[in-house]
């Protein structure tokens, strides 16, 4: 995960301003400890306990929004932590269930152009409608709001155009809940968003055929169907070399 965070940080700042310093770096100690923390919570299954304070995915979002907050406060305030929140029923929720997404707000220059920068909290077994054996979830996506997390805490440092929103989203494995909630909020507040980072399972350099690479960062996203250039029928892939 060494690599990642830097990336976003400077995948949003291209995006955002050319006066972000370059020489801010992430902290891999903090961002072991923020994936171990996300872990010691069992459970993060979207249909897990929300009350319980030490266990399940109600216990995991507090301790996140408390960290949302306590950068907020280490930057006097520049981000304004909230969560939203509405019910879903489908298949996998098929009694309801209330998602919440906790959010931070970085305010820029111009109100309305977002970024935003994502990672889903909620893990699960093998069974989607298991909520109660651990679901330790430390990759996916463990390691994607450590990231959220960490980019925070740097890019709080600095001015930015667009507004940057933090986003930590519940209820990807039950029917994308959380980022169904995030686009519904979007539109509702008239963002124009310039970007949107997913960061779902990241750091995993190690690939299913035993190969180790370390030095590149691999981004998908979804092709400009005014992009006539040859791409992959899920979408385009661009690859970044450390250097």
């Amino acid at each position: 995960m060494r690599s990642l965070p830097t990336a976003a940080a400077l995948a949003i700042a291209t995006l955002t301003t050319p006066a972000f310093a370059q020489d801010t770096a992430p902290d891999p100690a903090r961002l072991k400890a923020t994936v171990e923390k996300l872990v010691s919570f069992g459970t993060r299954h979207t249909l897990s306990s929300a009350d319980d304070p030490v266990r399940g995915i109600g216990a995991a979002r507090a301790w996140v929004a408390g960290e949302m907050t306590r950068i907020a406060d280490a930057c006097d305030g520049c981000i304004t932590a909230a969560n939203i929140a509405r019910t879903f029923t489908n298949a996998r929720a098929p009694n309801g269930v209330n998602v919440v997404d906790v959010l931070g707000f970085q305010q820029g220059l111009d109100p309305k152009r977002v970024i935003i920068v994502g990672a889903h909290i909620d893990s699960r077994v093998s069974d989607a409608m298991d909520a109660t054996h651990d679901a330790p979830g430390a990759n996916d996506d463990g390691s994607g709001v450590a990231l959220v997390l960490e980019a925070a805490r740097i890019l709080s440092k600095e001015k930015f155009r667009a507004t940057i929103v933090y986003a930590v989203f519940s209820g990807e494995e039950q029917g994308l809940f959380g980022g169904t909630l995030l686009a519904e909020t979007a539109k509702q507040r008239g963002w124009t968003v310039s970007a949107m980072l997913n960061n779902d399972i990241v750091g995993n350099t190690m690939g299913q055929n035993g190969v180790r690479v370390a030095d590149r960062v691999r981004v998908f996203f979804r092709r400009d169907p005014r992009d006539r250039g040859p791409a992959r029928a899920n979408g385009t892939a661009r690859q970044w070399r450390r250097g």
